[in-house]
């Protein structure tokens, strides 16, 4: 299985990008150094015509990320380019993207999980790892209930709570994940393999947080008949093209071609 695409990369047009040179130019020319055959921009957005967006996701609208296509190189070193978004899930049904921006994207990862917007995405009173991992479930469902994603962003990785990631996995029970992915796979919605839910390929070994809790839940996507793609989540140029590290823990899943996402897959 070759790791030839990341369809979860973030431009300067995302306001946690700090690096003024991930631009899609440099971007696209990053992968197709690094051998990748298609790269995704994943912007955050939160559609304007939706009320209750914060603060921080309120100028990051379809119009402000639309502004990619502008940016394109005419050249793109033979990588195929696609533009999506990275949306948010705030429980209770409120998601922020509407099915007319959606179907104005090559695709939309949305996210359950990003815990550290207190308040807004985690609600008050998630005060144990037991709570952290049945609030996950939950969420999860309810994503895909929605019909509106193409994938899972980041799929059980609980921002905000990242030195007890190990425990709070340990609290979701294997009935609870194949719940979750069969759900996913009768919904045809893909669950997103990342770099960030294995510490030893980037950063090391992080307290509370080792790899092998997410193998467990991703064999578990794997039995469930899921679609997977790749991502790095990079928010800065010198995260391009560390998706292709994830090779050998995918091998050791057993995820091949067909198990590709069919937007991900070679031409």
């Amino acid at each position: 299985m070759t790791i030839d695409h990341d369809l979860h990369t973030h431009t300067v047009l995302s306001a946690c990008s700090h690096d003024p040179a991930a631009t899609p130019a440099n971007m696209i020319e990053a992968a197709a150094d690094a051998g990748l055959a298609t790269v995704g921009f994943s912007n955050h957005m939160w559609d304007s015509q939706i009320p209750g967006a914060s603060p921080w996701y309120a100028p990051q609208s379809f119009e402000h990320i639309s502004q990619i296509r502008q940016e394109m190189p005419a050249d793109t070193n033979g990588v195929r380019v696609l533009v999506g978004c990275e949306t948010e899930y705030c429980g209770d049904g409120r998601v922020g993207i509407s099915r007319a921006v959606a179907d104005a994207l090559d695709y939309v990862l949305i996210p359950f999980s990003h815990f550290h917007m207190k308040g807004f995405v985690e609600p008050p009173g998630i005060e144990n790892p037991e709570q952290v991992g049945d609030l996950m479930v939950r969420r999860c469902s309810e994503v895909l209930e929605l019909g509106l994603a193409t994938g899972l962003a980041h799929p059980f990785l609980p921002c905000g709570h990242r030195d007890s990631t190990d425990e709070i996995l340990a609290t979701i029970s294997d009935d609870a994940f194949a719940a979750c992915f069969r759900q996913a796979a009768r919904c045809e919605v893909s669950i997103e393999i990342t770099t960030g839910f294995f510490p030893s390929l980037t950063d090391g070994e992080l307290p509370g947080c080792h790899d092998i809790g997410f193998l467990r839940m991703l064999s578990i996507a794997k039995e469930a008949g899921c679609w997977f793609h790749f991502a790095s989540d990079t928010h800065s140029l010198a995260g391009v093209g560390v998706v292709t590290r994830l090779a050998g823990h995918v091998k050791d899943l057993g995820i091949r071609e067909d198990d590709i996402l069919p937007l991900a897959r070679r031409a």
